[in-house]
């Protein structure tokens, strides 16, 4: 009768060991589908995300041992403290153009990037991209995939422009709840910049705060973050602000911080 009972057990065993083998082969295999992020691209209050899982998603059964569902995007607007919120799911095979989980990325072909693009984002406001990959018919996020391709925070931003007055310091009036700041960050943005620009800060009374130079020929903005020559805060109050572009010349404006 032990022998028995004793066999039942070792078989038992046996079967657990098993199991957690597999169990773990597949969890293992569900954390190694995650994409590969290969580009952040930055535009005119547009966002792009291109990735790759380097391999034709036909053979990810093969490879990971799981029934591939599809990618799904992600967005932050870290001006507002929340959370990745889901911006567009890509369900494989779906081909129903009215569904929102509609497949439209290209057949796969050798080193294929998927790409994902917001034309809805806000320029100079702050955020963050990611992409995750999922198994079908499972719902739950893969958060460590979703961590790992978390890009650095981002700022929309048109290319530079050449026309001086229409140049602009924003938020104005600044307020320290500016819907931009995050983490404790003070920042008044310079947008519509030409590639090449120095930016003055003044008091009322003309004493100069600040000198900020813009050298970059693919955005628009450089950024003050209230600060003077010598890394203190500046007080409540108006300043001027002047821009000095070679061959365009230059132009100024008022800026009202209020705290």
């Amino acid at each position: 009768m032990r022998v028995i009972q004793g066999s039942g057990v070792r078989r038992a065993m046996a079967a657990l060991v098993v199991f957690g083998l597999l169990f773990l082969s597949a969890s293992a295999a569900l954390a190694d589908l995650c994409p590969r992020v290969k580009f952040v691209q930055l535009g005119n209050q547009s966002l792009e995300i291109g990735w790759t899982m380097g391999i034709d998603e036909r053979d990810i059964p093969d490879v990971y041992g799981v029934q591939f569902g599809g990618y799904r995007v992600w967005v932050k607007e870290v001006w507002n403290d929340e959370e990745f919120f889901l911006a567009r799911e890509y369900v494989w095979g779906e081909e129903d153009t009215s569904a929102a989980g509609y497949w439209d990325l290209e057949p796969f072909y050798e080193d294929s990037i998927r790409v994902y693009t917001d034309t809805d984002a806000q320029n100079a406001f702050p955020y963050m991209l990611s992409v995750t990959a999922f198994e079908a018919g499972v719902s739950s996020v893969n958060e460590d995939c979703l961590d790992q391709n978390s890009s650095v925070i981002v700022y929309p931003r048109a290319g530079q422009q050449d026309v001086l007055k229409k140049i602009q310091a924003i938020p104005n009036p600044y307020r320290s709840s500016a819907d931009w700041e995050h983490g404790g960050e003070r920042r008044i943005a310079f947008v519509k910049l030409p590639g090449m620009a120095t930016i003055r800060i003044y008091t009322a009374s003309a004493k100069l705060v600040r000198t900020l130079h813009h050298d970059d020929p693919h955005s628009d903005q450089e950024s003050w973050d209230l600060r003077n020559s010598d890394g203190e805060d500046v007080a409540p109050g108006v300043y001027i602000w002047s821009v000095e572009a070679p061959e365009l010349g230059s132009i100024a404006g008022k800026i009202m911080v209020i705290k």
